[in-house]
Protein backbone atom coordinates (compact mmCIF):
# COMPACT_ATOMS: atom_id res chain seq x y z
CA UNK A 1 0.00 0.00 0.00
CA UNK A 2 1.41 3.73 -0.79
CA UNK A 3 1.30 6.26 1.74
CA UNK A 4 0.12 9.09 -0.75
CA UNK A 5 1.25 13.10 0.48
CA UNK A 6 -2.68 14.83 0.47
CA UNK A 7 -2.72 17.27 -2.42
CA UNK A 8 -3.32 20.60 -0.67
CA UNK A 9 0.08 19.35 1.16
CA UNK A 10 2.46 20.11 -1.71
CA UNK A 11 1.68 23.87 -1.88
CA UNK A 12 4.06 25.75 0.52
CA UNK A 13 3.80 29.10 -0.19
CA UNK A 14 0.93 31.18 0.77
CA UNK A 15 -2.07 31.12 -2.03
CA UNK A 16 -1.77 34.52 -4.40
CA UNK A 17 1.88 35.22 -3.65
CA UNK A 18 5.29 35.10 -5.80
CA UNK A 19 7.43 33.00 -5.69
CA UNK A 20 4.71 29.59 -6.22
CA UNK A 21 6.42 26.93 -3.93
CA UNK A 22 5.35 23.12 -4.62
CA UNK A 23 7.69 20.50 -2.58
CA UNK A 24 5.76 16.75 -3.12
CA UNK A 25 8.15 13.21 -1.87
CA UNK A 26 7.47 10.62 -4.51
CA UNK A 27 8.65 7.37 -3.77
CA UNK A 28 10.68 6.49 -7.02
CA UNK A 29 14.41 7.36 -7.73
CA UNK A 30 15.50 11.06 -9.37
CA UNK A 31 16.32 9.55 -12.45
CA UNK A 32 12.65 8.49 -12.38
CA UNK A 33 11.00 11.34 -11.43
CA UNK A 34 13.14 13.85 -13.86
CA UNK A 35 12.32 11.59 -16.63
CA UNK A 36 8.60 12.04 -15.92
CA UNK A 37 9.23 16.09 -16.62
CA UNK A 38 11.78 15.72 -19.57
CA UNK A 39 9.74 12.64 -21.82
CA UNK A 40 7.31 14.13 -23.87
CA UNK A 41 5.19 10.47 -23.51
CA UNK A 42 5.51 10.88 -19.76
CA UNK A 43 4.68 14.67 -19.21
CA UNK A 44 1.35 13.44 -21.37
CA UNK A 45 0.69 10.90 -18.42
CA UNK A 46 0.33 13.17 -15.25
CA UNK A 47 0.74 16.88 -16.86
CA UNK A 48 -3.02 16.93 -16.77
CA UNK A 49 -4.50 21.00 -15.84
CA UNK A 50 -7.71 19.76 -17.68
CA UNK A 51 -9.79 16.69 -17.54
CA UNK A 52 -8.99 14.79 -20.54
CA UNK A 53 -5.29 15.63 -20.41
CA UNK A 54 -2.92 17.28 -23.10
CA UNK A 55 -3.40 17.04 -26.43
CA UNK A 56 0.11 16.71 -27.31
CA UNK A 57 3.84 17.42 -25.90
CA UNK A 58 6.98 18.40 -27.39
CA UNK A 59 10.27 18.64 -25.29
CA UNK A 60 13.66 19.57 -26.95
CA UNK A 61 16.20 18.76 -23.65
CA UNK A 62 19.15 20.23 -23.84
CA UNK A 63 20.02 24.35 -22.72
CA UNK A 64 18.13 26.36 -25.60
CA UNK A 65 16.07 24.05 -26.55
CA UNK A 66 12.11 25.07 -26.41
CA UNK A 67 9.26 22.76 -24.95
CA UNK A 68 5.42 23.52 -25.78
CA UNK A 69 1.92 21.77 -24.01
CA UNK A 70 -1.01 22.50 -26.05
CA UNK A 71 -3.59 21.94 -23.85
CA UNK A 72 -6.57 22.35 -26.11
CA UNK A 73 -6.59 22.57 -30.58
CA UNK A 74 -9.67 23.89 -32.36
CA UNK A 75 -9.90 25.40 -35.52
CA UNK A 76 -10.68 28.73 -33.93
CA UNK A 77 -7.48 28.29 -31.47
CA UNK A 78 -4.88 26.78 -30.40
CA UNK A 79 -3.87 27.05 -26.29
CA UNK A 80 -0.67 26.23 -25.25
CA UNK A 81 2.18 26.37 -22.27
CA UNK A 82 5.85 26.95 -23.74
CA UNK A 83 9.19 27.62 -22.94
CA UNK A 84 13.23 26.98 -23.17
CA UNK A 85 15.47 25.34 -21.57
CA UNK A 86 17.82 27.44 -19.19
CA UNK A 87 19.85 24.54 -17.09
CA UNK A 88 19.50 20.90 -16.88
CA UNK A 89 21.03 19.08 -14.47
CA UNK A 90 20.17 15.50 -14.85
CA UNK A 91 18.72 14.31 -12.86
CA UNK A 92 19.28 17.23 -10.38
CA UNK A 93 18.05 20.30 -11.53
CA UNK A 94 15.72 21.51 -14.41
CA UNK A 95 14.84 25.20 -15.33
CA UNK A 96 12.82 26.89 -17.05
CA UNK A 97 10.83 29.78 -18.86
CA UNK A 98 6.74 29.72 -19.07
CA UNK A 99 3.95 31.26 -20.73
CA UNK A 100 0.78 30.61 -21.38
CA UNK A 101 -0.20 31.17 -25.05
CA UNK A 102 -3.78 31.40 -27.03
CA UNK A 103 -3.30 31.24 -30.65
CA UNK A 104 -6.02 32.23 -33.21
CA UNK A 105 -6.95 30.91 -36.45
CA UNK A 106 -6.44 34.62 -37.85
CA UNK A 107 -2.65 34.44 -36.96
CA UNK A 108 -3.21 36.85 -33.47
CA UNK A 109 -0.99 35.28 -30.80
CA UNK A 110 -1.93 36.65 -26.82
CA UNK A 111 0.69 35.02 -24.41
CA UNK A 112 1.92 35.40 -20.67
CA UNK A 113 4.61 37.77 -19.59
CA UNK A 114 7.38 34.99 -19.42
CA UNK A 115 7.86 33.45 -15.78
CA UNK A 116 10.13 30.99 -14.71
CA UNK A 117 10.09 27.49 -12.87
CA UNK A 118 13.04 25.66 -11.28
CA UNK A 119 12.54 21.92 -10.06
CA UNK A 120 15.26 20.41 -8.12
CA UNK A 121 14.97 16.80 -7.32
CA UNK A 122 17.01 15.51 -3.99
CA UNK A 123 17.41 11.54 -3.33
CA UNK A 124 15.26 11.09 -0.04
CA UNK A 125 16.32 7.46 0.99
CA UNK A 126 14.60 5.03 -1.49
CA UNK A 127 11.90 8.67 -2.47
CA UNK A 128 12.88 11.57 -4.25
CA UNK A 129 11.97 15.14 -2.89
CA UNK A 130 11.02 17.45 -5.73
CA UNK A 131 11.23 21.45 -4.88
CA UNK A 132 8.91 23.33 -8.05
CA UNK A 133 9.69 27.21 -7.64
CA UNK A 134 7.15 29.36 -10.49
CA UNK A 135 8.15 32.77 -10.21
CA UNK A 136 7.54 36.24 -11.89
CA UNK A 137 4.10 35.52 -12.85
CA UNK A 138 2.32 39.40 -12.39
CA UNK A 139 -1.13 38.86 -11.64
CA UNK A 140 -2.20 37.51 -8.00
CA UNK A 141 -5.10 35.31 -9.87
CA UNK A 142 -2.87 34.12 -11.88
CA UNK A 143 -0.70 32.67 -9.40
CA UNK A 144 -3.21 31.34 -7.71
CA UNK A 145 -4.46 29.44 -10.56
CA UNK A 146 -0.68 28.53 -11.25
CA UNK A 147 -0.42 27.38 -7.71
CA UNK A 148 -3.70 24.97 -7.79
CA UNK A 149 -2.32 23.52 -11.37
CA UNK A 150 1.14 22.71 -10.20
CA UNK A 151 -0.66 21.10 -6.81
CA UNK A 152 -3.26 19.26 -8.96
CA UNK A 153 -0.12 17.66 -11.33
CA UNK A 154 2.12 16.95 -8.51
CA UNK A 155 -0.96 14.65 -7.31
CA UNK A 156 -1.33 12.62 -10.38
CA UNK A 157 2.69 12.63 -10.64
CA UNK A 158 2.73 11.08 -7.20
CA UNK A 159 0.64 7.83 -8.69
CA UNK A 160 2.26 7.94 -12.16
CA UNK A 161 6.14 7.56 -10.80
CA UNK A 162 4.91 5.09 -7.52
CA UNK A 163 5.96 1.45 -7.87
Amino acid sequence: MTVQQPAGDFLKSEPGVDPILIEGLFRAAPERVFRAFTEPEEVSCWFLPRSGGLVSAEIDLRVGGRWCFVIERSAEKQVHFEGEYLAIEAPGRLEFSWRYVQEFADGTREATDTSRVCVTFTRAGAATRVHLRHEAIRTEDARRGVGSGWTRCFGYLVDFVSD
